[in-house]
């Protein structure tokens, strides 16, 4: 079975599903005058440029620095149907979507889906039109104006069309994989929607790899029902593992449309200090990886993605921490495939204790969460859920945030433990929210105040019997800049020295579950305020990858390979 646009294997057999991607028309508005002049409905300027999408605007020579509001357009026809899905994988991050002049909807969120639905749109010829706002604030939106890693602005990821054709069809659809003992089962919550005036009775049938697991009818009345199975037991499956990722693929099939879903059957839990992954230990040797490429920005085509998990693989890391929001699902579709670990989390980084007091951030964090996890349940390869990254967790608007979060992760998912990642050491409020505690500090980088071990010593001291790793840590490098005496700083040589000290203390110490390295490759990131934070990121890069920003190995990539081959367990 082929793929499709949007996913590593193909989500339905009886869809027909239009891709988008192409060049569209794209014109920057800084003074915000297309509402007013109804760029919408017939009136977009004469003079667009022609930009990719999937693609961000900051990759063209005249927008690289381009923050603010874009409008796109494209044409295309259709084929007769019932009904059409307009479906968004990624929009940053504000978007307003009008269809032949008509507004159909909108959506917030820079790195969760959306989809449209259209009822009985006419055959032929099309005009779509999406205006888009990049614009970040340090209020209400998440990420907030303040990042480390660059504020693109465009339709990063594939656009597509689906053909309905029956009298209802599956909204959504989302599979929970359940191992406990060795006894696999399924959570499986489908929404139906009718497309018919009148309540009818839809048949349906859930299929795994082929294999006709469970059916039933459901009345389906104008709007949306459920079709909720919890604990459906199943023999004979083969675990999901790093070492032998067995995935399956699960259907729900209705008279006239089906959706496909993959998961595998992996079980984690935490006792004690330990991870466990399927029974065993699990000691995690991972990387941080931003969604950026020098070319391609966060748009990053799907060879791309598999060339960084086989360096990845290559340098004999088993993780990937996906900094700082959800990740292209094509990419968690080759981790699946690979055998690669996933720590997922939501782009609510940095935000000081008045921010996170805000109703906005509050309410639009926990969407986030929502959106992530109802994605992304379905991947073996996301073993826990982040809901945050250095925050106020020192506070007690942080813990209530924090509390917020994680409760917002259960109502959807128990089956995996839950974290976030604090750089507030020992006087963070929040590790008893937590099932496993995460760690960010640069011992060695931007403090020589204590050493690795004394300050890994004072956190267990403060977290206790619970297991424990390091999420960041690291030193940076300017690619290709050798130093010719010890200690010269952004030298290969000195972010080697400063990864060995580090990494030969976290393989060697018992009660450290892993660590994820800062970072897999040299990222871009926002220049600040008045151009602050350069002085801090020399070319306006985060520096700290074993990689530059076109995936050349630094002596740092080299060092780790070597070590991790010594540690292999």
């Amino acid at each position: 079975m082929g793929g499709s646009m949007h996913r590593t294997f193909r989500t339905s057999q009886k869809r027909e599903q239009v891709d988008l991607a192409g060049v569209w028309d794209f014109v920057q508005d800084p003074q915000d005058r297309g509402l007013l002049e109804e760029w919408y409905g017939g009136a977009f300027p004469s003079d667009p440029i022609r930009l990719w999408v999937p693609g961000v605007w900051n990759t063209h020579r005249t927008l690289l620095n381009y923050e603010g509001i874009g409008w796109y357009r494209c044409r295309f026809d259709l084929a007769p149907c019932r009904a059409a899905r307009l479906c968004f994988a990624s929009v940053m991050h504000q978007a307003n979507v009008w269809l032949d002049g008509e507004p159909v909807g909108e959506h917030y969120g820079g790195y969760s889906p959306f989809s449209i639905l259209i009822i009985a749109p006419r055959q032929g010829a099309h005009e779509l039109v999406v205006r888009v706002d990049s614009t970040h604030d340090g209020s209400s939106t998440i990420p907030s104006d303040r990042l480390d890693w660059f504020r693109y602005g465009g339709i990063p990821r594939p656009v597509w069309i689906e053909l309905l054709q029956g009298e209802a069809y599956v909204d959504s659809f989302r599979v929970a994989p359940v191992l406990n003992d060795g006894q696999a089962a399924l959570n499986v919550r489908a929404e139906l929607v009718s497309l018919s005036e009148e309540t009818r009775r839809v048949a349906w049938e859930l299929f795994l790899d082929d294999m006709p697991i469970r059916s039933g009818e459901t009345a389906v009345e104008r709007g949306a029902s459920e079709i909720v199975m919890f604990g459906q037991s199943l023999d004979g499956v083969e675990i999901w593992s790093p070492e032998n990722p067995r995935l399956y693929q699960v259907r729900l099939e209705l008279q006239q449309d089906d959706v496909i879903e993959r998961t595998g059957f992996r079980e984690v839990a935490v006792t004690g200090e330990e991870l466990l992954l399927n029974g065993a230990p699990l000691r995690i040797r991972g990387l941080n990886r931003h969604e950026d490429h020098a070319e391609w920005g966060p748009a990053i085509p799907e060879h791309l993605m598999l060339r960084d998990l086989q360096l990845l693989k290559d340098m004999g890391a088993n993780a990937i921490r996906g900094a700082h929001y959800p990740n292209d699902q094509r990419f968690l579709d080759l981790c699946d495939e690979l055998g690669i670990l996933f720590l997922e989390e939501i782009p609510l980084w940095g935000f000081r204790a008045d921010q996170l007091a805000s109703d906005v951030i509050s309410d639009r964090a926990a969407a986030m969460v929502w959106a992530m996890v109802e994605r992304d349940v379905s991947h073996p390869c996301i073993w826990a859920w982040s809901v945050l990254n250095e925050c106020a967790t020192d506070t007690g608007v942080g813990r209530a945030i924090v509390s917020r979060l994680v409760d917002t992760v259960h109502e959807i998912d128990r089956t995996r433990p839950v974290t976030f990642a604090s750089d507030r050491a020992a006087r963070d409020r929040c590790f008893d929210l937590v099932d496993f505690v995460c760690l960010n500090a640069y011992h060695g980088w931007y403090t020589h105040d204590q050493s690795w071990p004394e300050f890994l010593d004072r956190m267990r001291a403060v977290i206790g019997a619970k297991p424990m790793i390091v999420t960041e840590f690291g030193a940076g490098a300017i690619y290709g800049w050798h130093a010719l005496e010890d200690g010269v700083v952004w030298s290969e040589e000195y972010q080697a020295k400063v990864l060995a000290d580090c990494l030969r203390h976290f393989l060697a110490r018992p009660d450290l579950c892993g660590f994820f390295i800062w970072q897999f490759y040299d990222t871009r990131t926002d220049k600040g305020q008045d151009g602050a934070r350069a002085l801090a990121r020399p070319r306006n890069y985060n520096n700290k990858g074993l990689l530059n920003e076109y995936r050349q190995p630094k002596l740092a990539y080299y060092l780790t390979r070597d070590l991790l081959s010594q540690f292999k367990r």
